[in-house]
């Protein structure tokens, strides 16, 4: 991922400064740049914190569409940092239907499994569902271990999402 300080502060001033249609342009124009370190977490933050529905609508679609791998770290660095759990939803949901491989990241996304509210868990859930023949064996016992662990501290139905991912794992 190409870093750039200029283009990052660019993004930064239209998402705080700019208006409804300068933003949407802008998210617009990310598509067809190359992609830019910073500029996930900048959306992801700007998500997070603005009540504009479209917005955040354009904003999830966009990391939906992800297609570079060089993005996948930061998504998952967002997911960590999101401060809303609807945040944290979209994001985990992102990386399931973007179709990249997350697999070298499912230590994170089962820590946001058992961090996360329901709906997080739920997407989280499907991430790893679909990863999970490519996930290294370490990592694997590792995510049952600690779903094992902390597995009794949730609700019934996400006990219930808890015990299909430790059955996914175990495949």
């Amino acid at each position: 991922m190409l870093r750039s300080d200029k283009k990052l502060a660019e993004l930064g001033n239209v998402l705080n400064n700019g208006r409804h249609n300068e933003i949407k342009t802008r998210i617009s124009m990310l598509r067809s740049e190359e992609p830019f370190e910073g500029a996930l977490k900048m959306l992801a933050k700007f998500y997070d914190s603005t009540d504009d529905e479209e917005l955040k609508l354009i904003i999830s679609r966009f990391f939906n569409d992800l297609k570079e791998s060089s993005g996948r770290a930061e998504v998952i660095e967002c997911i960590s940092e999101a401060g809303k759990p609807s945040t944290k939803a979209m994001l985990a949901s992102s990386c399931w239907q973007s179709g990249l491989d997350y697999s070298d990241h499912a230590e994170a996304i089962a820590e946001a499994f058992i961090l996360g509210d329901y709906m997080t868990s739920l997407e989280c859930l499907t991430v790893l569902e679909n990863c999970a023949g490519t996930v290294c064996d370490d990592d694997r016992s590792g995510i049952i271990s600690s779903l094992e662990r902390e597995i009794l501290k949730w609700d019934i139905e996400k006990q219930r999402l808890g015990r299909e991912l430790i059955s996914i794992m175990k495949y």
